[in-house]
């Protein structure tokens, strides 16, 4: 395996998007796996009251579309009619979980997503 050095994250980003030309069964793989460990902390945030929005929870197999992959983390199916309304409602009070319960884990780890993929693809 070729060492790669990088100093910021938009050289982190560069390098990623190279090794996305180049390995692109790897870095969906690590897209996946990065998208499970989002659902699985999502799901420690959302609201319970039945459960039937939790089980919701899914990670899409990745899609691969103009040399981009993308994978889709998303809540609905048994939910689809309230499950964009709890998240959205900031003034509800829930006995367990939060509003937001998607999106604030992914603006956590936006800084270190790079990072990781990149430990994740060892380069």
């Amino acid at each position: 395996m070729t060492k790669v050095s990088v100093r910021g994250i938009p050289e982190m980003r560069a390098k990623l998007n190279d090794f996305v030309l180049s390995f692109p069964d790897r870095v969906a793989e690590a897209l996946y796996l990065e998208g499970l460990i989002e659902m699985t902390e999502s799901k420690r945030r959302v609201p319970v009251d039945t459960g039937v929005l939790r089980a919701s929870g899914r990670v899409e197999e990745p899609q691969r579309y103009r040399g981009r992959i993308s994978v889709t983390l998303s809540y609905g199916g048994a939910a689809e009619n309230y499950a964009i309304i709890v998240h959205e409602d900031l003034d509800a009070h829930h006995s367990v979980g939060q509003a937001k319960y998607l999106e604030s884990v992914l603006n956590e780890s936006r800084s270190s997503m790079a990072a990781r993929l990149a430990k994740r693809l060892r380069f």
